[in-house]
């Protein structure tokens, strides 16, 4: 049976967070005037909440701030939401050539586009203006449909919107979110996508992807992908 549809992520996987140039939870917390490892930890523990849509970012800050007794004006976190929002919209804007080209070879060649994205919302509010959106036939964002990876609701979702079984799908992802290991279980065939990664192993260490693939096969290039996925549609 021929592969009929390549699901993405797309953080660190067609696009990268890294120098988005949005503020880090650093920054927001002494903009904020809070203890940085109190809010660090509530923004974390928040990361739920935000992805499955129960708080938008603006939101979260708010709580955190009653939280932990501070007094921030609305104004200040108006103008951090704003900041995180812009910084995101302009990466999806100017996404890499080879992933256009990658997604674009993809795309001809028969095969349809999916995508599953964690996100709290704010990261992903310029998602029409993107180059990228016209790839894709079903995009679900976790904050829209109330379920994350490696939710296999999430994954079983998409796939019912797509009209396929998750057998008839490759999944490609960075790895975070232990999103590989959800594709796996629902039956999909998952793929690291490494091209992020390695640009980044002075933050997240020289073995983030062994770490992140949990021995599912790595691709290094967005190249690969397409190539991949003809081989695996011969093979079947």
């Amino acid at each position: 049976m021929a592969v009929k549809i390549v699901i993405f992520d797309l953080f660190e996987t067609l696009i990268s967070e890294f120098d988005a140039g949005h503020p880090s939870t650093t920054e927001v917390a002494r903009t904020l005037q809070l203890p940085v490892e109190d809010f660090q930890r509530e923004y974390v523990n928040h990361r739920p909440a935000r992805c499955t849509g129960q708080l938008d970012y603006a939101a979260s800050l708010r709580y955190i701030v009653r939280k932990l007794g501070g007094k921030s004006p609305e104004n200040i976190i108006k103008t951090l939401a704003e900041r995180r929002h812009s910084a995101f919209a302009g990466h999806l804007r100017h996404v890499e050539p080879e992933i256009l080209d990658m997604l674009n070879e993809i795309a001809t060649s028969g095969v349809r586009l999916g995508l599953i994205s964690n996100t709290d919302g704010s990261e992903i509010l310029d998602w029409a203006n993107s180059p990228l959106a016209r790839f894709f036939a079903v995009t679900v964002f976790s904050n829209v449909v109330g379920m994350v990876k490696p939710d296999p609701d999430i994954y079983q979702h998409t796939c019912k919107n797509l009209g396929v079984a998750p057998s008839d799908c490759i999944f490609i992802g960075d790895g975070n979110s232990d999103e590989l290991r959800g594709a796996a279980q629902v039956g999909m065939s998952p793929f690291c996508a490494a091209w992020f990664l390695r640009q980044h192993t002075d933050l997240l260490g020289e073995d983030i992807v062994m770490r992140r693939a949990a021995g599912y096969p790595v691709l290094a290039h967005p190249s690969e992908v397409a190539d991949r996925v003809q081989d695996i549609c011969a093979a079947r």
